[in-house]
């Protein structure tokens, strides 16, 4: 049986980059049809999974792109590093094969995908949503049908570095409601985690075009964008329980982004629609 770093060795060295993803989407496809999920990938290359039966589903994100340039094969080996802590562990990193130079192993957002394989496979009813072409513009979240999100509760991505960090919003504007029934529910899960204003992600794009509650969770990777990139392997495996600990509490239902009531020029309380706050 694979081991669960094996698994998270092999994905890693599956290059990819924007554009050019489908030697990831093809491997993700392949795992998800050894294990009979039933599964659909779009023209772009986007690749929306279900399973279970629910009203509405939790729906795990990560996009499948890169910054770095497929330039042959990249050796992921298990190298001691620093986490955001300076504790020092175990994290997986991409080398040139054979030698010392270091070559992007695509963290961002690979172990995202990771920890939603890995995720999915704890939970009985669940969607996975896996874009392309996040880094220069989540071109994949706006161009994806948007009847694949019909029965979707809240969007959960895995695409914040480090262990500790988390998007509280996304070009400017909050992807969760502090104040609302979302978040009240689990809040206390994420107080060790550090709320970020991130310059944006798929969820900004998927939360405003279906008008739920999101969220964007550490997925452990350091130096993103970098050669030295590296994985520390205890954040994913605590990325992977969070996970699960939250969805445990939230469920499988709907959680709308609603604006707060406001008082009309005649004095009575009016509901705001539900925002878009961000142009898709």
């Amino acid at each position: 049986m694979v081991s669960y770093i094996d698994r998270l060795k092999v994905l890693l060295s599956v290059p990819t980059v924007t554009y050019d993803e489908m030697q990831l989407v093809g491997f993700i496809s392949t795992l998800l049809a050894e294990k009979d999920i039933k599964h659909k990938i779009d023209d772009m290359g986007n690749i929306i999974a279900i399973k279970g039966v629910a009203d509405h589903y939790p729906c795990l994100v990560a996009h499948t792109d890169t910054v770095h340039s497929i330039d042959g094969k990249i050796e992921v080996r298990e190298v001691m590093r620093s986490d955001y802590a300076g504790v020092v562990g175990p994290a997986l990193t991409g080398f040139e094969p054979g030698t010392d130079t270091p070559r992007g192993c695509g963290g961002d957002d690979k172990s995202g995908v990771f920890i939603c394989l890995e995720l999915f496979d704890r939970l009985d009813a669940a969607m996975m949503f896996f874009p392309v072409s996040e880094e220069t513009g989540c071109h994949g979240s706006k161009g994806a049908r948007a009847e694949w999100f019909d029965k979707v509760g809240y969007f959960i991505q895995f695409d914040s570095p480090h262990g500790n960090t988390m998007s509280k919003s996304l070009r400017g504007v909050d992807i969760y409601q502090e104040a609302g029934k979302f978040y009240g529910l689990i809040g206390e899960q994420l107080e060790h985690i550090d709320a970020k204003r991130h310059p944006y992600t798929d969820v900004a794009t998927l939360g405003s075009r279906f008008g739920v509650e999101c969220l964007n969770l550490p997925a452990g990777y350091y130096n993103y964008h970098c050669p030295d990139e590296y994985v520390m392997l205890s954040d994913v495996d605590n990325a992977i329980d969070l996970g699960e600990s939250i969805i445990n509490v939230l469920g499988a239902r709907l959680y709308e982004y609603l604006k707060p009531p406001v008082q009309s020029p005649l004095g009575s309380l009016k509901y705001k629609s539900t925002p878009k706050y961000l142009e898709s």
